[in-house]
């Protein structure tokens, strides 16, 4: 024919089209308006990409925050300093927490002897303390055979920043 329209392309091997020309990603960079689907149709809607199911994937709903779906439901969400689940966890392993403060303040953790106290003792066999103390010192201030009084002092453990007496069973 020997004329070119104004609007035709001729790529050859020395003039190749662009990744736009031909409505293609390249392969560096590039920007995708709107939903993605590989492997099958996106039904997330929004900014986000669904694997192998219309309906599971990843969606940004909004700054800072990507969602993971799983047939249509939200399952996880990343935030910028928030992991949120919004499903069990079921761990097969260890977990290894760093701050173990949410928790800890539940346990024991000291123990301790609380303020001496002085306690008279029975003159006779089959003295008993008074439930959660311990013996810590014998009185015969009269030197005869029988102790005259005892000193003793309450066990006491810390749970969450409140120290308590212990008691006996």
């Amino acid at each position: 024919f020997g004329f070119e329209l104004d609007w035709t392309e001729f790529y050859t091997t020395t003039r190749k089209p662009s990744a736009g020309d031909v409505g293609a990603l390249p392969v560096s960079g590039g920007v995708i308006n709107g939903n993605l689907g590989i492997g099958t149709p996106n039904i997330l809607g929004g900014s986000s990409i669904v694997l192998g199911d219309n309906d599971t994937g990843l969606k940004q709903n909004g700054d800072g925050l990507l969602d993971i779906y799983a047939n249509g439901v939200q399952v996880f969400r990343f935030q910028n300093d928030t992991l949120e689940s919004k499903k069990s966890i079921n761990v097969t392993g260890r977990l290894t927490p760093t701050d173990y403060g949410n928790f800890d303040s539940r346990y024991v953790q000291d123990i301790r002897l609380g303020s001496l106290q002085y306690g008279q003792v029975w003159n006779g066999p089959g003295f008993n303390d008074a439930s959660g103390y311990v013996i810590t010192g014998i009185i015969n201030s009269n030197s005869d055979e029988l102790v005259d009084g005892a000193h003793r002092r309450p066990i006491q453990k810390l749970i969450g920043n409140q120290w308590y007496n212990v008691v006996s069973i």
